[in-house]
């Protein structure tokens, strides 16, 4: 079976994993917010963040309606609209470790 995506980018948390995923299981007319998600993992389950906005000032900067997003390439810090914020250390790997790449193939089905 083909990959269904492949990841841009990769975070470690202490309670969970965050990625940017680009899916390649959709038609070429797909939209950006179809192709490109970020996904949040945490204890069993991935969640889809709910894309709102970006910037690259000094450094990599999102909105979702959940959270908003910094990150730099070493580092970078996920913060909820309702609780603390996340610390983040980028993961050099292009792919998620097993378990977690399982969880994901999951949710995208």
């Amino acid at each position: 079976m083909p990959p269904l995506y492949e990841v841009l980018f990769s975070f470690a948390a202490p309670h969970g994993h965050l990625a940017e995923i680009k899916r390649l299981d959709q038609p070429a007319n797909a939209s950006k917010a179809q192709v490109y998600q970020w996904l949040w993992i945490e204890a069993g389950t991935v969640t889809t963040l709910q894309f709102v906005a970006m910037d690259a000032t000094d450094c990599q900067r999102r909105t979702f309606k959940e959270a908003s997003l910094w990150f730099d390439g070493t580092h970078g810090e996920l913060c909820w609209e309702c609780g603390a914020p996340v610390a983040l250390k980028a993961q050099p790997k292009s792919e998620l470790p097993e378990g977690l790449a399982h969880l994901v193939n999951l949710h995208l089905s």
